[in-house]
């Protein structure tokens, strides 16, 4: 796994640094694994298949979150944790923009390159 390397913690790192973190880990990892939606799509139909029942997309971005939560809730405060929040609290918005353009809960039917050149706030 390819680690990053930002400025480590320091009390006069400002609220935008973090974002600015988070994106570019975001832009790294879509590099790394493809597009997102693809990931959470295939992600969602492994836990259904797990679990016997329908996960969604949007599911598996909730339990990401909760699985961070549950590790700053484990005690040492690590930076990368508030990162990831912020990374799968953003990905959580976009699949639920998404559903909600489809009306459907899969984003596997989705057109991908559609997306990706959308104009932002067109």
């Amino acid at each position: 796994m390819k680690k990053y390397h930002f400025k480590p913690y320091d009390e006069s790192k400002a609220p935008h640094t973090f974002l600015v973190q988070a994106e570019t880990i975001l832009r790294m990892r879509g590099k790394e694994y493809g597009h997102f939606l693809d990931l959470f799509n295939n992600t969602s139909q492994r836990m259904s298949m797990a679990l016997g029942k329908e996960v969604s997309p949007y599911d598996v971005a909730r339990l990401m979150i909760e699985l961070k939560l549950s590790r700053l809730d484990q005690g040492e405060y690590k930076e990368d944790t508030i990162i990831d929040l912020i990374n799968y609290a953003a990905l959580l918005g976009s699949i639920k923009s998404h559903m909600e353009v489809t009306k459907d809960k899969s984003i596997g039917s989705i057109d991908i390159n559609e997306i990706m050149n959308r104009t932002p706030g067109v």
